[in-house]
This record gives C-alpha cells, structure tokens and sequence, in this order.
C-alpha cells in the first residue's frame, strides 16, 4: 500500500500554522540539536491517528499548540487529519478532516472519530471479516483488527534501534504486544483476505456443525427420557381412572389425547382391565397348573406300560419256544391272546404319540400368555385412587400438560432422519472448503527475510566488523533478526549497540520488501527511523569530520547508503515508492552522493520544531 506523508502541520493557540513538508519516495533526512522536538514528530503522528493515549511532551510543544495535523497520502488519494491538543492526560475527540486534503487555516471539528477509522480501515482493507483468531489478555478473539497495528512495521524509534531483543515498537504495551503475531502473517502475505474468509467459513460450519450434533444428542437423550416420562404420566392417569390404555399400546399421542380429553373424575376402565387381566390370569395359570398335572400322571402312565413291558420278557421268550413244547387244546388261543396284548405294549412305550406335542405346545402358549398378562399388570393400576376436590384433578391435568407443552416448544416434531440430513449436508459444506496450507507459505517467507536481509548485510560492507560473513537467520517466533555463524547452527550473541542498529534497518527494510512483493494491502510503505546514528554520537555531536575506513562516520554514512539504495531498488526493481523519514544530527556532508535523500531545514541556530515566537505569545 502506497502510503506516506506530505507535511506534518501544528497550529498555535494564536492561530499560527507551522508546516514540516516532507518529499515522496524519497529518505527525508531532518536533521537538528538535541531538544528541539525532533523526536515529538513519532508521536504527533501517533497522536493523529486515533490513538487512545498520548506521549507528546507538555512542555515547550503541547502547552503552545491547539491543534497538531497530518496531510498524508493513501495510493492516489490525499487526506488530511488533524486531532485537537490534548489536555494534561486526557486526549481530544475532536478532529478535522478532509477527503481532499485541504489545509485549514485553522482547524474546526468535522468528523467524528468512528467515521475516520471507518475510512482508514477501508484504505487498509479492514472489514468485519479481517479479525484476530486467537485472543489473549489484552485483545479478545475474532474481534476487528485495529489498522493501528500494521503501524508496527513503520517505526523505528529511539526506544528500541539500539534493542538487542525487541525490535519492533510498543512491545512494552500488552495490546500491541499480543498484536504483532497476529497480524504477522497477514502483514507479510503468508496469509490472506481469501483464505482467511475461506477458514473463517470453516471455523464457522464447523461450530453449527458442533451445535446440531450437540442438538441432536440432547433431543435423542430428552426424548428417550420424555418416553420415560410419558409412561409415569401414563401410569398415574390410569391410577385416576383417566387413561385405559395398556403397557403395549402407551404412545406420547394417546396419553397427550386422554389428558386433554379428562373432564371428570370416572375410574371404571382402568380399574376393571385390571380386573379382567388379572382374572384371565389366574384363568391361564390355572389351565397350566392342569396340563402340568396331566404331564405327571401320563408320564407315570408310559412308565407303568414300560414295567409291563418288562415282566412280559418271559411271555416273550415262551412264544419263541411254542413249537417245541407240548400242546393242549387251548395252547394256542392262549399264545394269539399273548401274542397281541405284548404287541400293544410295545407299541405304546415304543413311539412317541401326538398328544406329547399337543401338551407342549399348550403349555409354551399359555407361559407366553401369562408373561405378557404380567408385564400388562404392572401398568395398570392395583387399587383405586380418587381426586380429593375437582382442584387437585386439575393441577395434575395441568401439571401433565404442562410437561407436554414444554417438550414439544424445546424438540417440535420433526423426522429423525432431519438433524442427520443437516449434520451431513454441513459436513459436506465443510469439506468443500478449500484452505491453503500457510506453513508452506511461512517457510517460504522467512527464507525471502533471510536471502533479502542478506543481500543487505553484504551491501553493508564491512559496518559490522567480523559479522559481516555471518548469515541472517530471521527468527520467526522472536520476531527478530539473528546472525549465525557460517556453516554452523550457532546463533551468535551479537555484541555493541552498533551492530544492533544494523540488524534493526536489516530486518525492516527486508520485511517492507517481502511486503511489497507480496503487493501487501496492510503494510504502509513508509518508514520512519529516529537517530540511526545513536550508537556512535550519543551526545549528539559528531566526534570528527574525517572519514576513515570502518571509522563511525564511514558507518553512519554506509547506513543512510542502504537506505538510498533501498528505495532506489524498490523503484527499480517492484516499480513501487516508498518514503523514509529520519530524524538526525550529522552534517550534511554524510548525504553526498545520495540521489534518493531530501534533506529539510535544519533545527539549528534557534530553529525547532515549536518556533521562539510561539512561545513569546505564550509567555506574554
């Protein structure tokens, strides 16, 4: 996203305006003494936009300015913001704004703060949908993305250019401490717009998924103990006299019907159908108490044929014999009478007949009847119960009813085949989604963070003494930019606050060019370093004016020639701008050469950031 400033504007509480003007694609060098406001610039800017506490300094700055203004520049379009002084610590709502660019003379309030976010969410292409997927303490999961936090690409302030563990801004503060690996991923292109709606879809089709199988098991659970239920109501109603329907035929329909239907206090048809089956009970136990005693006798029956059968064995064996032994006159009727009297006894012991199948088969249907008469039993009621007063009949019409009514508001009726329908058809929708693979993606990217920070290194020459053949290693989870020893995994401990300054512009200048390669629409492409030269002037003055080899001017001077050369390549090589702005105090002569550097007006000799005449009128 093409993004950057044209002027930062202050107005006096007199009405005097005091404009910095700043040049396009190009590194803006202000460069000035110590105490003169260049500094304060990071936080008026930070102040403009939205920002829900301040920093800027009471004394000199706030106390002799009404308002502080930005005209900045969003792709082809020019806006300016401008936010009424705080007071004390409590920041203004009130903010002029045009879509044009104008330049008030003096500002009046125009726009409300929430119609400016919404403007420059738009600009950052921040919807509804663009939310942080994972919460923390300070910011709460899928909650809008502020476009506040890409900011933490854009600055490089004196808190932290000379950090050896922190190297991105506002670290201290929760919120956009939990912010930058959230919106990590999205800033560098890892992630976005389309495959996190696409994941969003998921997430959202997979917690309705969640929902309707939780759904579906506490409907099949309540209703299978609404069943339950229905039986007990069924059974009290019976006791009453209200419901004479039996065990096999108790359905949700005919209790709800009887129910509806109770008018009167009548106990008849419950009462006598127990009456009736306990009758054909003892009717059926009776018959079975018969066929059992009848079983008895016709065994012991079978069993006295058999004992006949078997003193008849002699018989047998003198048959056998008969034509050897003597006859009389009546031998041989005597033989033919015994001869088929052996015969029948044997015929009646030898096979089974068919009243021994006859018997069992009544006595299996008789047990089966008198199991379902006792199952049938246990649900009607024994003896009779009545309503003590028409009131109590109703509190337990009303009471069943009641229970009706509330289990069909929370399951109406529906099919059962239809919550499965619609867990399948959201499975289906889920597994239609496509989501592509952001590991891949990540790995791919540190390694262009490295290759990139790299190229930078060696551009750096030898800035960074025995570093200089060392190999980037960007850490991913640290979010900081390392050296490891060549050929080695050894990470090293990178000593003096120098070369830590270097790691700083390294790394930066190589995540905004991931960001443009990627045509990043959250990244905006400015940069905005304060005092690059700190490690080597901490007092602010130049130590000499010669340049030696690997002397600290030669060093100040080889990092504002990776900048030049950096938005030259950017111009070059993505056909892109990209603007820096750099607050210093080295001498011009450090920027010969330097096509792609503007310098501004120096605060030097009595001129600051806040003129003297400002300060006059607020003393007088």
């Amino acid at each position: 996203m093409n993004f950057g400033f044209d002027s930062i504007i202050l107005w006096s509480n007199n009405g005097q305006r005091r404009s910095l003007e700043f040049a396009r694609n190009r590194v803006n060098v202000l460069s000035g003494e110590s105490h003169t406001g260049k500094s304060a610039l990071l936080d008026i800017i930070d102040y403009c936009f939205l920002a829900s506490s301040h920093k800027l300094p009471d004394s000199i700055i706030n106390e002799n300015v009404s308002w502080y203004g930005l005209k900045f520049y969003v792709n082809d379009k020019t806006y300016t913001l401008a936010r009424k002084s705080p007071r004390g610590n409590e920041v203004s709502n009130e903010y002029y704004f045009s879509s044009t660019g104008v330049v008030p003379d003096v500002p009046e309030t125009t726009t409300r703060p929430e119609d400016i976010r919404e403007i420059l969410e738009s600009e950052f292409h921040i919807d509804e949908k663009v939310t942080v997927a994972y919460g923390g303490k300070a910011i709460k999961a899928n909650s809008k993305i502020s476009f506040r936090y890409f900011f933490l690409f854009n600055t490089i302030s004196e808190d932290i250019i000379t950090n050896s563990k922190v190297f991105f801004d506002k670290q201290a503060e929760e919120r956009y401490r939990e912010a930058l690996p959230r919106i990590f991923d999205m800033a560098l292109g890892i992630d976005d717009l389309a495959n996190m709606a696409a994941r969003e879809r998921k997430e959202s089709l997979e917690k309705e998924l969640r929902r309707a199988e939780r759904k579906n098991i506490q409907l099949s659970s309540g209703s299978d103990e609404f069943d339950k239920e229905v039986r007990q109501i069924a059974v009290k109603a019976a006791e009453y006299g209200i419901f004479n329907g039996t065990t096999a035929t108790i359905s949700r329909d005919l209790v709800r019907r009887a129910i509806d239907e109770a008018a009167s206090t009548d106990t008849g048809p419950a009462l006598d159908r127990y009456a009736e089956a306990s009758a054909e009970l003892l009717s059926v136990e009776r018959r079975l108490r018969k066929l059992t005693q009848f079983t008895s006798e016709y065994r012991s029956y079978k069993a006295t044929l058999k004992n006949a059968e078997d003193s008849l064995l002699p018989i047998e064996q003198l048959i056998k014999r008969a034509p050897t032994l003597v006859k009389s006159e009546i031998f041989d009727g005597l033989i033919s009478t015994l001869k088929a009297d052996l015969l029948a006894v044997k015929k009646s012991t030898a096979r089974k007949l068919p009243v021994d199948g006859q018997i069992s088969t009544m006595v299996r249907s008789l047990q089966y009847e008198s199991e379902r008469l006792r199952l049938e039993l246990a649900g009607l009621p024994k003896d009779p119960l009545s309503f003590d007063s028409e009131r109590e009949k109703w509190l337990f019409v009303g009471e069943a009813k009641g229970r009706f009514m509330a289990y069909e508001a929370a399951a109406p009726v529906a099919s059962e085949a239809a919550p499965m329908l619609q867990t399948n058809d959201i499975q289906k929708q889920i597994d239609a989604i496509q989501i592509r693979d952001v590991d891949e993606t990540r790995a791919a990217v540190i390694s262009m963070i490295n290759e990139i920070a790299q190229g930078l290194l060696r551009d750096t020459k030898n800035a960074l003494a025995n570093y200089s053949t060392y190999q980037t290693d960007f850490s991913y989870r640290e979010k900081r930019l390392r050296l490891r020893k060549p050929r080695s995994s050894l990470i090293e401990n990178v000593g003096s606050s120098s070369n830590h300054m270097f790691l700083h512009l390294l790394q930066f200048l190589a995540l905004h060019e991931v960001a443009i390669g990627h045509n990043s629409p959250f990244v905006p492409r400015f940069l905005i370093i304060d005092q690059p030269s700190r490690p080597y002037y901490p007092d602010e003055k130049p130590k000499d004016n010669v340049v030696l080899t690997n002397s600290d001017g030669e060093k100040v001077s080889t990092a504002f020639q990776l900048l030049n050369d950096f938005v030259a390549r950017i111009n070059k090589e993505y056909a892109a701008e990209f603007q820096m702005i750099v607050f210093e105090h080295v001498p011009k002569e450090t920027f010969a050469g330097m096509d792609y550097v503007n310098l501004l007006p120096e605060f030097r000799n009595g001129e600051a950031l806040i003129p003297s005449s400002w300060q006059s009128a607020q003393r007088g």
